[in-house]
């Protein structure tokens, strides 16, 4: 994919979820946000796939308690030690997908010395933190993207990935505040919550 097609997807599910999450009554989680439960037309605009496991949360409860369903490497932190889910679940799904998009790699891998498994997120964290203070993204980047991308999108991207896989829930933003920054009209101050850029503590999932 080039930029413009990893732009136009990310945005696209953004939108998408900001919709189950904020303009559905009852709101919808999702559950199992992964890069192939997003599908895309020959336009590349997305469509959100597989509401198997997917929970309606009435309006009166912050969270629903259930089972642990998902993908590794995409689960929420309190999600996984907790079982506890929240919207705020699918955004740290969809932060792990914006990792995808801007380094290329999966969400686990293998350890390039060993047999262990590193999780994308514990990966990109520290590079997430450099890029965001010193505007440096090309340790983050795909290297099949080269210097082929619009570095003012990639910061944006970038600061939207940090804030959306945040250790704690209550830090990350909401997926309207993600939609405000990927398009564009919105800065990306508006995704700290009082939460230093980049700040967070990782967890293998």
């Amino acid at each position: 994919m080039d930029w413009s097609t990893r732009s136009k997807v990310a945005l696209g599910s953004a939108k998408g979820l900001a919709y189950l999450h904020e303009e559905c009554i009852p709101k919808i989680i999702h559950r199992d946000i992964k890069g192939t439960n997003i599908l895309l037309d020959f336009d590349f605009e997305v469509k959100i796939a597989d509401f198997g496991l997917a929970k309606v949360v009435p309006d009166n409860k912050t969270h629903v308690s259930t089972r642990i369903m998902g993908t590794s490497g995409y689960l929420a932190p309190e999600y996984f030690f907790t079982g506890k889910l929240t919207a705020k679940s699918d955004v740290y799904s969809f932060g792990v997908m914006l990792l995808e998009l801007i380094t290329g790699r999966r969400p686990v891998d293998k350890h390039p010395s060993n047999d262990s498994s590193v999780a994308l997120v514990d990966w990109a964290m520290y590079l997430l933190r450099s890029a965001l203070e010193e505007g440096n993204y090309e340790p983050l980047v795909d290297p099949r993207l080269g210097k082929n991308y619009n570095p003012n999108e990639m910061g944006q991207m970038v600061a939207c990935a940090a804030a959306c896989v945040r250790d704690t829930a209550k830090h990350r933003p909401r997926m309207s505040q993600v939609v405000g920054v990927l398009e564009g009209h919105a800065s990306v101050e508006d995704l700290n919550n009082g939460v230093p850029p980049g700040q967070s503590r990782s967890y293998s999932c």
